[in-house]
């Protein structure tokens, strides 16, 4: 095929241009592993120019900082990738876990997701001090890692491309109302869809059209208003670069806080208190007796919030050895999208850019995919399929298309902000996350107090 088609070309088609690039693609990764081993001195200084904050005196122009990200992306690739296996499988064991530990939290339910920004119901919270505090942890004993250090560069990139208000702070606000509208999150609404809830696909479906929409719209998005925000408190990256404070420190100090958080809450609100009412005569079993021997793990339908937290976040150290990334799951969708039109790669430079296989973005497809399967597994092992209540096609929509349109304004959704972020110390995701909760409870108060049905049982 050559020229530019008028129409788009026939599936076919469209899939052996996938193929073609994929070749392309790993011919030139191969001669960037080459070229960086024969000369290590080359890449030492890319990666130093690659750590250049937007006010350093050679990129003064805000014209230039979409254009640095890219330079910045393209240095991190000097390290050769992770391999293939390895992060796939690592992916598929990652996805399991995640989708079991959610699965059995209940935090999937939009009941959960609605009832937290109402004030009603902690599942949610539970879950987020659980998977922050080990996954700090995980990042503190890794912290001494080329895996930790790439990881940071290469999300330092992503930071120096936004403005804390235009990034952030719009950006989690709209993942916050999107949360709020379709009761889930870019993560668990993969888990809701293979536990068979009502409205989970119509979630998926919107974020898949809202990371099409902004994949198609970023370049203009990036300078029209992303790079034209202040900086403010997000001038530097990192807050113990800012600080001038250990990571190690901060990792171990936001690890406890989360944890005695983790007890806090259970001491107030216990968890038993939350699980859903259909499963109160399962949890009467010798099997849900938590704290004795014959506790399952496996047989009992619903686990303490915390603990399945405290798993999640463990995952954070075979995504950190084995994938070279962080917990996260709105590039999934931004990748499927950019798969979806890659002949178009001439049109849209961002989706271009998700369309070129690398396993440190291509993951989390199979992440996610093992996550509503393993829910799908449990759902079905408990006859629990289709149990928890759902919310309408119209709300998971809309709610769908704003929590993946806001995640990527934002450069991060729950889990790449909220887990994985506030641990890494990211600025950003210290802005981010609080925006989220403010729009999520806005938009959650707002509509509990005009009418009936907004919190689900």
């Amino acid at each position: 095929i050559t020229g530019t088609p008028s129409v788009p070309p026939p599936l076919r088609q469209r899939w052996i241009l996938l193929a073609e690039t994929i070749m392309e693609d790993t011919t030139l990764r191969q001669r960037k592993t080459r070229a960086a081993s024969a000369t290590p001195e080359a890449t030492s200084k890319v990666a130093s120019d690659a750590d250049l904050t937007p006010g350093d005196s050679r990129d003064a122009d805000p014209a230039s900082k979409t254009r640095k990200r890219d330079e910045d992306a393209v240095a991190i690739d000097m390290r050769p990738p992770p391999s293939w296996s390895e992060s796939l499988t690592a992916a598929a064991v990652m996805g399991m876990l995640f989708g079991m530990a959610f699965y059995k939290s209940h935090v999937y339910e939009p009941s959960s997701v609605r009832g937290q920004f109402l004030f009603q119901r902690f599942v949610l919270l539970k879950v987020f001090f659980g998977a922050m505090g080990t996954g700090s942890l995980c990042f503190a004993a890794l912290a001494s890692t080329e895996q930790f250090a790439s990881i940071r560069r290469r999300w330092e990139a992503s930071s120096s491309s936004r403005g804390w208000l235009t990034g952030p702070a719009v950006g989690g606000l709209l993942l916050g109302c999107g949360m709020a509208v379709s009761g889930a999150c870019p993560g668990m609404a993969f888990v809701a869809l293979g536990a068979g809830t009502d409205g989970a696909a119509y979630a998926v479906l919107g974020g898949l059209l809202g990371a099409l929409v902004y994949g198609m719209a970023a370049e203009s998005i990036e300078a029209s208003f992303l790079a034209r925000g202040p900086r403010g408190p997000a001038s530097a990256t990192y807050a113990d670069g800012s600080m001038g404070v250990p990571y190690r420190k901060l990792a171990l100090a936001l690890a406890g806080v989360c944890l005695l958080g983790c007890v806090a809450l259970e001491k107030l609100v216990p968890w038993e208190d939350e699980v859903p009412a259909r499963l109160v005569v399962a949890m009467s079993e010798p099997k849900c007796a938590f704290g004795t021997n014959k506790f399952s793990l496996v047989e009992c339908p619903a686990w303490p919030p915390s603990i399945a937290g405290a798993i999640v976040g463990l995952l954070q150290f075979p995504a950190v050895m084995f994938v070279e990334n962080a917990l996260g799951s709105s590039t999934a969708y931004q990748v499927f999208a950019a798969i979806s039109i890659a002949p178009d790669k001439e049109r849209f430079k961002y989706l271009r850019t998700f369309a070129k296989p690398d396993p440190r973005a291509w993951w989390q497809l199979v992440f996610v995919a093992l996550a509503a399967y393993e829910a799908y597994l449990c759902a079905m092992d408990g006859g629990d399929i289709g149990g928890a209540p759902g919310v309408t096609p119209v709300a998971a929509l809309l709610g769908g298309f704003l929590m993946i349109f806001g995640s990527r304004l934002g450069g991060g959704c729950t889990s790449g902000h909220g887990l994985s972020g506030c641990s890494l110390m990211m600025v950003h995701s210290w802005i981010a996350v609080p925006a989220m909760f403010a729009g999520g409870i806005a938009v959650s108060v707002l509509w509990h107090s005009v009418g009936d049905g907004f919190f689900l049982p």
